[in-house]
């Protein structure tokens, strides 16, 4: 038998239990992920609710990299508004540095540039997290503020704003 392989697929609404336990163990492994304090106390349903709205949002997207069955990484991108759209990506810790963020990161820019009539995302890194701060400069995002942000363990860390101006079309 083949090991798994992992699929970079956008979420549905059968995946949130799944998605529940996953933001969980996130914000359990690194001070850099931090979620909205409200998805602790979704129950299943509330999160598939949740999740039916954003599948047919034409602003909002979310990824998931599935490991055979569990998933392993999500990707976000929320619309600020009608034109900005915030982007957030987070991999289970033991599946780091097998290139999931890159991938994940390049599947959400290309829905932004195909699927979306978003012109710009933005998001914010601690400047602790050097792996992400160089993905995301290959990616093209420029840094665009230097300011704080409180981490996940109620610390204040230097952090960067940086901006990817979208080029709409089919191009990868």
């Amino acid at each position: 038998m083949s090991e798994p392989t992992v699929d970079i697929r956008p979420v549905t609404e059968n995946d949130a239990a799944d998605l529940l336990t996953l933001l969980e163990d996130l914000k359990k492994e690194s001070t850099t992920f931090t979620a909205d304090p409200a998805l602790a106390h979704l129950s299943v349903e509330e999160e598939a609710a949740q999740l039916r709205v954003m599948i047919s949002s034409p602003q909002n997207h979310l990824m998931v990299a599935d490991y055979g069955g569990q998933l392993i990484g999500v990707a976000s991108i929320i619309a600020k508004n009608e034109t900005v759209g915030e982007i957030g990506v987070a991999i289970l810790k033991s599946y780091w540095n097998e290139g999931l963020g890159s991938a994940l990161m390049e599947e959400m820019l290309y829905w932004a540039k195909t699927a979306s009539s978003l012109t710009n995302i933005v998001l914010t890194v601690q400047l602790e997290n050097t792996y992400a701060k160089r993905l995301y400069r290959n990616l093209g995002f420029k840094v665009t503020h230097s300011d704080s942000v409180v981490n996940a363990v109620g610390d204040e860390v230097p952090a960067q704003e940086m901006t990817l101006t979208v080029h709409h079309g089919h191009q990868a």
